[in-house]
């Protein structure tokens, strides 16, 4: 009778130290597998500049700006790229406003005009269906930030600065 106790025993602790193995393996594993796009998202963040503008009649205009050039998708561009959005809080349409005046450092920038469907919309932190969205490139500087500037009509100028190093 005894040898039997033996190998319940062995057995038992063979079986608890394979459900522990078990266990720490789908733990640890499915903890440390992150979902891509959860990466992207938290990457655009951490890229991400706000503005907030006023005029005398309380409208506010709410500048978004993500630096492109650190989501992976985007990382092997020849350019600096940066999604820039505005929402315009008055009555109408933020289209009153016309296109910005954008420079990335010293020098003019391409502004492209995007629609809410764009793939690179759809990576940016922050969207509205009321607001309009364009990108910004510009040769890639070797500098350790870039500084957008925004000027769009009747605001002021704004200033944006992002760290290359992130």
């Amino acid at each position: 009778m005894r040898p039997n106790r033996y190998i319940k025993g062995i057995f038992l602790k063979s079986l608890h130290i394979l459900i522990l193995t078990v266990s720490c393996a789908l733990f640890f594993g499915c903890a440390a597998k992150e979902d891509i796009e959860s990466l992207r998202a938290k990457q655009a963040i951490i890229n991400t500049q706000k503005a907030r503008l006023s005029l005398e009649d309380n409208s506010t205009l709410l500048i978004t700006a993500t630096y492109l050039n650190k989501i992976k998708r985007y990382s092997q561009s020849e350019f600096d790229m940066i999604a820039l959005s505005f929402y315009y809080s008055k009555e109408g349409d933020v289209e009153q406003l016309g296109e910005p005046n954008v420079k990335v450092g010293q020098k003019s920038a391409n502004v492209t005009k995007l629609s809410e469907d764009d793939e690179i919309v759809g990576q940016l932190p922050i969207r509205s269906a009321w607001s309009n969205y364009f990108l910004v490139s510009a040769p890639k500087s070797d500098d350790e930030h870039i500084n957008l500037t925004v000027e769009i009509y009747p605001f002021e100028r704004v200033v944006l600065r992002f760290p290359k190093a992130l």
